[in-house]
Parts: C-alpha cells; structure tokens; sequence
C-alpha cells in the first residue's frame, strides 16, 4: 500500500513540475510603435508623418504614413544588431499601411524606427533624417 501510495505522490508531483516548468506560451516582448519625428513614448500627432509598429507575438511589421504630406514613411528594423537592418517604404500615400510578416526567433532583440522621407530608388537614398523617431527595443 505505501508504495502504491508513494508512487500516486510521485506521478502528482512529476505532473505538477511538469505543468509549472514544461514549455510555456510564445513569450514575446512588448509590442513597441515609433512616431516619425517622435520618440517612442510621446502622445502621436499627425503631421508627424508616419508610424512604425511591431507585434511581437508573430513578428507582424506595419509601416503606416499618416499625413497627406507628400513624403513616404519608412519602417526601420534592426534585428540582432545593427548589422541586420532593415529599411521598408511605405509609398502608398496617406491613410495606407504597409504589412510584413517576419520570422524572428524568439528572444532575439528587436529596435525599430520610423521616419519620412522621399523615394529616390534605392532604399536608404532620400531620407529625412531629422524626421525620425528615436529607436525603441523589445525582443522578437
């Protein structure tokens, strides 16, 4: 009896251990939105242009230009250090949002940055430097 007993706590305990250790939902970071001409954490304004956001549950990327300005907002992504970035135009004009789904393993540290600038064919050509956000991090 005191094994079958014995056993019974072993196999709640191991269940149990199991439940509390064993793999856990897809622990991402903080979803983070940049304001072009903004950093991260201000209250958006409009005529600032554009936005950059990143969902970190599925790696969803947007780009969204915000102003009927004339310009084009560009998403910036660094994914693991600055030797993956990444530039992503929206040239679709205002009120149109540019969506990428990436694939980021997890944990990896992200920043983004969003800015406006003028498309002259090449993807790092024509920005407006002094209309970006600051960078804001979170992990993929």
């Amino acid at each position: 009896m005191r094994l079958l007993v014995r056993s019974a706590l072993a196999g709640t305990a191991a269940t149990l251990l199991a439940l509390t250790t064993g793999a856990s939902a897809h622990a991402d970071g903080t979803d983070r939105t940049v304001w072009a001409s903004a950093d991260w954490n201000v209250t958006p304004k409009e005529e600032w242009g554009g936005k950059a956001h990143i969902q970190t549950y599925g790696e969803i990327f947007t780009i969204t230009d915000l102003a009927k300005d004339g310009h084009s907002t560009i998403g910036i992504i660094s994914i693991g250090g600055e030797g993956n970035t990444y530039y992503y135009w929206n040239r679709d004009g205002v009120d149109t949002t540019r969506t990428l789904n990436l694939d980021i393993k997890e944990g990896t540290p992200v920043n983004i940055k969003a800015c406006i600038g003028d498309w002259s064919g090449s993807p790092t050509a024509g920005i407006m430097w002094d209309k970006c956000s600051g960078w804001a991090q979170t992990d993929a």
